[in-house]
Formats: structure tokens, sequence, C-alpha cells
């Protein structure tokens, strides 16, 4: 897991992970303002325990004038003990001793001391200006270990060294032991780093941008798995309005059947029960329609549950579920479904597609001959559904079978995408296949085959 980034203040370092220790080259009084302020005044904002340890030519006088510049709180911060600011020889007599256990310890000490009182973390810098030529050997093991017991804890720690006391071999012991190193130069700070520390966020920049890339296409692909759902959900209604309308089709003609006392109760039972039959199937094809809306969104296959069935039988039945609407709609029906036509198919799904069809041919159209026809062979069988309408444009056509396709609403099939979709879905399904063939001002044909059995 990658640690929460902090910000550094210093806009050539930007933000840092808890754990860097870091230092800075400087050369005056300037360079040691323009960096450390805005370093402690970013972690006064976000909630850390500050700890500055002053050395010449910048004693805590100064630094607590200059903090206060940039941030006019300062003053309450300190009171409640969110900052201290404590010059070299004081922060050592508190620490100790000068050993390198002693000051490691009252690092670690304020780290601990800080969290309990709810603060994220420490943030620290100590400046090695008091540091004599005889202790460097030692100092230099000491800066290696506060990498090491820094780097498990929420401490960021910068250390200030003077260029003017740094022999040229004293500044490589330093680079050696932090992570990286600012110098000024020309006015702007610059980060020195070794080529291992370059190479590992060469690396890990390489990561990033691999692992975005991949955040990037996943989110499109999840949005365009929202989209496709929602544009279903959108459509969705009128396939589930089609089987309602249908049904309520037929009972309306029974009820006008009765009130013109033209249905003797012996007529009227076997018609109701018809009518009761038909309220089960349509729960059952929402519950199919929601198996439709899973595959519309993952690309699976529809689901289907093969039985014995006789597709003429399956296309008289619809046809006179439909034949009032179709005489409301100027539409004569014309049949031809005398003889079996048998296969191992699912017998909802089939008429979910003669109803599509039919809805179709009511609402494009109506005032023309609308005809099915069944024909059977020994291993398929062929049901053809034709109108006399306008015919859908040749450049519609094309897409008509589309998912979802939003074709113009004077079109054939304007509005009716998602059910042909489904027709298609559901042919597809059971190894079969459909053809369209329309001419505007022609009609339009559906021929749709089924082989009779298939390994289900």
């Amino acid at each position: 897991m990658t640690p929460p980034l902090r910000p550094s203040g210093i806009p050539a370092v930007g933000d840092l992970p808890w754990g860097s220790h870091f230092c800075q080259f400087y050369g005056d009084r300037e360079d040691l303002v323009d960096s450390l302020v805005p370093y402690f005044k970013a972690g006064l904002e976000n909630n850390e325990h500050c700890l500055w340890v002053t050395s010449e030519p910048f004693g805590a006088a100064d630094a607590r004038t200059m903090l206060r510049n940039a941030v006019p709180d300062l003053d309450q911060r300190m009171s409640r003990g969110q900052i201290e600011i404590i010059d070299h020889h004081d922060w050592y007599m508190r620490a100790g001793g000068k050993s390198a256990d002693e000051v490691l310890q009252g690092w670690v000490y304020r780290y601990e001391r800080a969290l309990a009182q709810g603060y994220a973390g420490l943030r620290l810098t100590g400046n090695t200006y008091w540091l004599e030529r005889q202790d460097w050997s030692g100092f230099v093991e000491y800066e290696a270990r506060v990498t090491d017991t820094f780097k498990s804890h929420n401490i960021l720690g910068l250390c200030s060294y003077c260029l003017g006391r740094c022999a040229p071999m004293d500044v490589l012991d330093v680079v050696r032991n932090h992570q990286f190193a600012l110098i000024r130069q020309a006015g702007d700070w610059e980060i020195i780093e070794s080529a291992s520390l370059k190479s590992a966020k060469a690396e890990l920049h390489k990561l990033n941008t691999e692992l975005e890339q991949r955040v990037r296409e996943r989110t499109a692909e999840l949005q365009h798995a929202l989209q496709m759902r929602e544009e279903f959900l959108s459509v969705a209604s009128h396939e589930l309005k089609t089987p309602i309308t249908s049904l309520q089709l037929y009972m309306e003609s029974l009820l006008r059947a009765n009130q013109r006392g033209t249905l003797t109760p012996d007529q009227a039972t076997p018609k109701l029960l018809k009518a009761k039959e038909q309220c089960g199937r349509l729960e059952n094809l929402i519950n199919k329609m929601l198996d439709v809306s899973r595959a519309s969104a993952s690309d699976e296959p529809l689901p289907i549950e093969p039985e014995e069935v006789d597709l003429a039988d399956v296309v008289r039945s619809v046809g006179e579920v439909f034949a009032e609407g179709l005489q409301r709609a100027g539409c004569e029906l014309r049949l031809r479904a005398d003889h079996p036509a048998v296969g191992h198919w699912d017998r909802m799904r089939l008429e979910q597609v003669v109803t599509n069809l039919l809805s179709n041919a009511i609402k494009y159209a109506s005032g023309t001959l609308v005809e099915m026809e069944v024909r059977s062979r020994e291993d398929r069988a062929t049901l053809v559904v034709r109108d006399g309408g306008p015919g859908i444009p040749e450049e519609a056509q094309q897409r008509v079978f589309e998912r979802f396709v939003q074709l113009s609403p004077k079109s054939h099939a304007g509005g009716f995408g998602l059910g042909l979709w489904i027709v298609r879905s559901i042919v597809d399904a059971h190894g079969g296949s459909i053809a369209l063939d329309s001419k505007p001002g022609e009609g339009t044909t559906f021929k749709i085959v089924l082989p009779s059995r298939r390994g289900l």
C-alpha cells in the first residue's frame, strides 16, 4: 500500500510520503528562510507537530520572526504546543547529550507525543552548522541511522548543511545518507538524487502511469456498462407493455363478447382459463426480461429453456390474441400455420418473437395485410412475417438489429430497436438465423429459420 503523501511546502520537492529524510545545502540566511518557512507552514496547516532545531546564523528568535510573517497565528499554535522552535544547544541539553542514540530517542519521543496529542505526525529540521570537523564521521553514521528510523514512522525530516562548511567529500557523504538533496542554483532550488533513486522513481512513475491507464480503461468499461443498462431500462418498458397490451386486448374482447351475449358459459370458461394462463406467462416473461437485462449488460448468451414446441401452434395462439388489435389497426391477418413444425425451443421466447413482430406491424403497418407463415422441414422450421407497411429505409436496415438503436421516429423501426435486438438475440440463442427484406413503400419481411434440434 502506498503511504499517504504530505505537502512539503517547497515547490521543487512537492508532496512526500511519511518517513522521508532529505537535506538541503544552503549558502546564507535567505536560503533557509526560503525553504524552511514554507516547509513548516505546510506542516502547521496539515495538523502536524513541528520541531525546528536552529543553529547559527539563524537562531530561534529569527525563525519565530520569519515564520510569524507567514503564519499569523503562530503564537497561538506555539502556546498549545503544535510547534517548538529551539536553538541547537538547548535541544541537545534537553535530549541528554549529543550521542546518536540519545538524539534519535529524542526524535522518537517527540513523534510519539505528537500522535498522543492527536497530530498526524512529526515534521522536523535540524541545522548542522554547529558540527565540528572531529565530529563529522560519527555524525555521518548517525544520519544513516536516522534514515532507517524515520522510514517506519509518520515523520518528515529535513537536515540543513551550510555549503561553506562542507568539503567536497562531505557533500558525497551527505547525499549518500539522504533520499535526496536540495541545492539552490541561480535562485531556484534543484533536487540532487542518486542514480539508484532516480531509477527507482522512474520505475515507479512507469508503474503509476500503467496503473492510471488501467484505471481509465476500467472506468470507461464501467461507464459503458452503466450507459447500456440505463439505455436498456429507458426502453425496456416497451417490451413489458407489449405482452400486457396483448393481454388487455384479449380480455377486452372477452368482455365485449360477454356484453353482446355472444358467449355461452361453456364458451367463456375455456377463454377465461386461457386468459389466466396468459397472466402466468406474463409473469414468467417479466422474469425473463431480467435475463435479457443481464445479458445486454454483460454480453452473455441469452438463457433459454428448451422443450418440445410446435411453432405453428405458437403462431396461431399469438395471432388469436392480436386478432382484435390488428382489426382495430385496419390490418388483415392472414395465417398459414396449418401443419405442425415441432422442435426443441423455448416457447416463451418464441412467443416473444412473434409478439414483437406483430406489435411492430400494428404500429408501423396499420391498414395493410399482415401475413404469418410457418414452414417445416425435417431439420428446421421457418417463420415468415410479412407486412405491407412503408418499409425500412435502406440506410437504416444495417442498424435495425443493433443494440438500443434509435432510428428516426418516421421510420418503420423507429423506437423499436430494443425489440428487434431481442428478436435477434432469441433467434441467436436457438442457433437460428434472421433475415430482413424491406423496400420503401413495398413493406417488410422478416424470415426466421430455427434448427429443429440443437444440443441445448
